[in-house]
């Protein structure tokens, strides 16, 4: 299986609300969203695993969640076995890009892509002097995965921040986040070119 820039995106939607299932001769790929909010780019996705991996997918549709699956063994083992991505238990706080993909720009700005669609937001603020200053940010509960991002983005000519963010205070159960932020006007042109 080759990787392709769109293959690359698909692997980005995965690191963020995906998973990978193998177990008991079953391979099964997913993704999960909001009914609300996520059903139009879900028909995007929908046409990416179609064209790359010619698989039709099933939606699941539960009160509040929607998630995709398709089953496949090809696809599976292509991103287990060659790419080497993490998957069960533990995958949120353990997953990272692979390598095949970090060590090559035309990929990894497209696995970027996808992990900003699924992980990340943006928004703006008031700052003194500045009505409506933006803000990109990625957020992982993967300090690797965070270290990657940061290391990437600064590789491209982003200023790039990160900060670690406890929510022990809204849920003391609650995994630490990692926060990739690029604040500002210039960072916000060269992030859309």
């Amino acid at each position: 299986m080759k990787l392709t820039p769109e293959i690359a995106e698909l692997i980005g939607v995965i690191i963020g609300d995906g998973y990978i299932y193998r177990k008991n001769r079953k391979y099964q790929i997913g993704i999960v969203g909001s009914p609300i909010t996520d059903k139009e780019y879900f028909e995007r996705l929908k046409q990416l695993i179609l064209q790359e991996w010619g698989k039709e997918v099933k939606e699941i549709f539960r009160y509040r969640g929607l998630r995709m699956v398709f089953n496949s063994k090809e696809v599976c083992t292509f991103l287990i076995d060659e790419l080497k991505m993490f998957h069960g238990k533990g995958k949120c706080q353990n997953t990272t890009i692979p390598l095949q993909i970090y060590n090559n720009w035309n990929l990894a700005k497209n696995t970027l892509r996808g992990i900003a669609d699924t992980d990340g937001s943006v928004f703006v603020s008031k700052k003194p002097g500045i009505e409506k200053y933006p803000s990109i940010e990625l957020t992982t509960t993967s300090e690797k995965l965070s270290t990657q991002l940061k290391n990437l983005l600064i590789s491209q000519g982003f200023r790039a921040n990160a900060r670690l963010e406890k929510r022990i205070k809204i849920n003391p159960n609650a995994l630490p986040s990692y926060k990739i932020a690029l604040y500002g006007q210039k960072n916000l042109k060269k992030w859309m070119k």
